[in-house]
């Protein structure tokens, strides 16, 4: 005989009641069975829904510092807007630097380009003259300063006659809102 017809004559051979009590107990097991597999599913699939959102979580947090630093330099730019005022050009603000020497500076305007709501108002420079400390403080001062300029271009050249002294020429571009360039060429008219 097989273990099986064994067991089952053995099954057949107790009482009704007892019968009943391991049936209840064999299906109660399997039930618990059940139940903790689908508990572990059920785990696993929260840790890994917890994952990802931990994962898009670090990218929202980095999302929002990049956020946070490109407000801050928009206002930053909003702020050397706010103090352009209608004469200001590239020659004149690196004149205002009192780095450059009278007549040390040739101005050519570039052609304005319009980027969206910002106008590039653009000047070549030609300076001359310039000691190497006074030319790193101006690129300094230019790129640093409360006016909206930024250098776009620059050529260093050394003299033959004077090696310590150095001649510059620029690419600058100020930058002014897109309305206020529309309003000064309607006042000129």
């Amino acid at each position: 005989m097989s273990r099986f017809t064994d067991l089952k004559e053995r099954f057949q051979g107790l009482e009704e009641q007892t019968r009943r009590l391991i049936l209840f107990l064999v299906a109660a097991l399997l039930l618990l069975a059940v139940g903790y597999t689908a508990l572990q599913g059920h785990l696993a699939a929260l840790s890994r829904k917890k994952l990802s959102r931990e994962q898009t979580l670090k990218e929202l947090m980095l999302l929002q510092r990049r956020h946070q630093e490109a407000t801050a330099g928009a206002r930053r730019l909003t702020n050397r807007m706010a103090a352009l005022t209608a004469a200001d050009t590239p020659a004149v603000i690196v004149e205002q630097t009192g780095l450059v020497p009278r007549g040390g500076i040739q101005s050519k305007p570039l052609p304005r380009q319009e980027r969206g709501s910002l106008v590039e108002e653009g000047a070549e420079l030609t300076l001359s003259g310039l000691t190497l400390n006074e030319t790193v403080n101006l690129l300094h001062r230019l790129e640093q300063g409360t006016k909206p300029l930024a250098v776009r271009k620059a050529l260093i050249r050394t003299r033959f006659n004077d090696p310590a002294r150095l001649d510059l020429t620029l690419q600058l571009a100020l930058f002014r809102p897109a309305g206020t360039q529309q309003q000064q060429q309607q006042e000129k008219q």
